[in-house]
């Protein structure tokens, strides 16, 4: 499997002792115990096609071609996540992965370069940014696929079937905040976002610029619409250090240069879990959240790994393990399970909100130029 570069924020807390062992980019067995220790592995049983859990995933004939070819992925998921996500695929399926992850927008760059040359190598792209995702189905790079054993499950719930099956909504990212564990404690704690206003925090918080990208955009919609219209000057009030990458305010945050920051939830509980002293906050008044978006390519269609991947990544188990990695799932009803001791909302819970592709389209500039003045920022 290909693997993709250590994070700064892994770097840092390797350098810094705080990296445990086990976690992170090893090959092999090493990465499927981290999976493990995640959620359990299923039940599996591949006597007649590909069953688990009891739900079927696969015929005979798809498993049997799928397990003789390679799954070629590129995700603008995190990197942790892709790598995670890959290994658990293969664990259940024993069906070979290369992952390729790079940002959103510079993989669809590259996804309609190698497409227009006639040469794109990916079978199953993720990406963040529904807009693109809408683009890539118009240029015909995703394909309609309709195959999966949970189609009518996926069909008959809202915002998960997009352009007649060319691409799914694979599951949502969700936006929270997190805290420094050594610097904050007992009732010190926020448990809320109007708990952020605190004056304590004055100068001791983070936040990402709203014009960074598609989820602190919606979180900075969330916090107008479902927190009130004077949210972000009160926030604005407390003089916070504003990043351009979540990366490097998690970096600050697990080194206590801020003891307070507006946060993904994948990819704190990703540091987190490899040893930072951060911990998550599931606030009372809800989360926000944004599409994650996937879909069968021109090239997957003759790919029997890439069908089962997608098969794969909405099944029980699929969805699931999503979850277990601080995702929330598309589909609605099946459990959502913990991710560790968190407990994120199901999609269809009323305290996840989800900024949808047509606020995006119709209000994300309007919103970042208004943020922008709100906080000074000149980004």
């Amino acid at each position: 499997m290909k693997r993709t570069r250590t994070s700064g924020l892994v770097a840092a807390l390797a350098a810094g002792g705080l990296l445990l062992a086990g976690c992170g980019g090893g090959g092999g067995g090493g990465t499927d115990t981290v999976t493990e220790g995640m959620l359990a592995l299923p039940a599996v049983d591949d006597a007649n096609g590909l069953v688990v859990d009891g739900e079927q995933v696969a015929d005979a004939a798809l498993l049997e071609a799928a397990r003789g070819d390679t799954l070629v992925w590129f995700t603008g998921s995190g990197s942790e996540s892709a790598e995670l996500t890959a290994d658990r695929f293969t664990a259940e399926t024993g069906v070979r992965v290369e992952v390729t992850r790079m940002p959103s927008a510079k993989l669809n760059e590259r996804v309609l370069s190698e497409a227009g040359a006639g040469r794109l190598s990916a079978g199953v792209v993720t990406i963040t940014d529904p807009l693109l995702a809408e683009g890539l189905a118009e240029q015909d790079v995703f394909v309609p696929y309709t195959e999966m054993p949970t189609h009518d499950t996926l069909t008959g719930t809202e915002n998960v079937t997009w352009a007649g099956g060319a691409y799914y909504t694979s599951y949502y990212s969700a936006y929270a905040f997190a805290y420094n564990d050594r610097a904050v404690e007992g009732g010190d704690v926020p448990a809320s976002w109007n708990d952020l206003l605190d004056p304590r925090w004055k100068g001791r918080m983070g936040v990402v610029n709203a014009g960074a990208g598609g989820t602190v955009q919606g979180l900075a919609a969330f916090q107008e619409d479902v927190i009130g219209p004077d949210y972000w000057a009160g926030l604005a009030a407390q003089q916070p250090r504003i990043f351009d990458t979540t990366s490097v305010q998690l970096e600050a945050l697990a080194r206590g240069e801020i003891e307070i920051a507006t946060a993904g939830f994948n990819s704190t509980y990703g540091a987190e879990r490899s040893g930072a002293p951060i911990k998550l906050v599931v606030p009372e008044e809800g989360v926000s959240g944004t599409f994650n978006m996937q879909g069968l390519t021109s090239t997957g269609q003759d790919s029997p790994a890439a069908k089962l991947f997608m098969n794969w990544t909405w099944s029980t188990s699929g969805q699931q393990f999503a979850a277990a990695q601080g995702f929330i799932g598309a589909r609605t009803d099946i459990e959502q399970v913990p991710t560790g001791d968190y407990r994120l909302p199901k999609a269809d819970d009323p305290s996840f909100v989800v900024y949808t592709p047509e606020q995006a389209e119709t209000d994300g500039a309007d919103t970042v130029r208004r943020w922008n003045q709100t906080f000074g920022f000149n980004g």
